[in-house]
């Protein structure tokens, strides 16, 4: 997705959400769609399914992106179920675009958010409760949605520090980088060659193995935890062409002539 094209962003309080607020995947023009399962404490306990497409514009890529998520724990210790969908649009590799709505143990959230000229704006509704943000540009370096660990120049010293806009705690967050090895994953039935970078911030500590198919950046593993758990989260299955028929809306993008780019985006309609 960077932070994406992949993203974690994209979203659990065990510290999946990790992966939102990152697509886990950037796009070809075809469009794909990766399967993610979801482990902790060595039981499956979810899966993600993330697709997206990429649009040629005026000599840039236009990256459009979506993710489900449906997560249940249930321990001695703890029990804890997310549902969510999550949507996102990137333009000249910064994030303008970003909806998420879904259940959180009893809460209900939907967060929608765009870039405007002077930060990110953001509504968040919780439970019935409407509250806005505005997130100023010049704050942050990157947001989670754009996976810099994907394409960053690490340099000799292997380490790197950047001002992310955390997509899932709608706040930046200082968040160090470490490129730890360059390595292969495979996927069915390919090898695809990826960086293993560990990240940390006040809110997680992670290690993602990351890599490029082409055009594509995609995230294959994740690693990490928070004060809640640990996870993993792990791709098992792409499908290419984009399966059309599972994704409507990814696929109905650009939007059709005459659509806003905030009704093309939003969930709420």
């Amino acid at each position: 997705m960077r932070e994406c094209r992949l993203v974690v962003l994209w979203a659990l309080s065990i510290g999946i959400s990790v992966m939102w607020g990152a697509p886990l995947a950037f796009s070809s023009m075809e469009g794909e769609e990766i399967r993610y399962v979801v482990t902790s404490r060595g039981f499956e306990i979810g899966n993600v399914i993330v697709a997206q497409k990429a649009i040629p514009n005026q000599g840039e890529q236009d990256i459009y992106f979506e993710n489900r998520t449906d997560v249940s724990a249930s321990f001695l210790w703890m029990r804890y179920h997310q549902s969510q969908s999550e949507r996102a649009a990137l333009k000249n590799n910064n994030l303008v675009r970003y909806g998420r709505k879904g259940r959180y143990n009893a809460a209900t959230v939907s967060v929608d958010g765009w870039l405007g000229q002077d930060g990110f704006n953001v509504t968040v509704t919780e439970n019935g409760r409407q509250r806005t943000l505005l997130i100023p540009r010049r704050d942050y370096d990157r947001t989670t949605m754009e996976c810099p660990e994907a394409f960053m120049d690490f340099g000799s010293g292997a380490n790197a520090t950047l001002r992310i806009l955390d997509m899932e705690h709608l706040e930046i967050v200082t968040r160090n980088y470490r490129l730890i090895r360059e390595d292969v994953y495979r996927l069915g039935e390919r090898e695809y060659p990826c960086r293993v970078v560990d990240f940390s911030d006040p809110y997680k500590s992670c290690r993602r193995w990351i890599g490029r198919d082409g055009d594509t950046v995609i995230m294959f593993r994740q690693d990490g935890k928070s004060k809640e758990g640990a996870y993993s989260v792990r791709a098992v299955s792409m499908h290419q062409p984009l399966p059309c028929n599972q994704h409507e809306w990814l696929c109905d993008q650009p939007a059709r002539p005459g659509t806003t780019e905030q009704e093309s985006v939003f969930f709420h309609r």
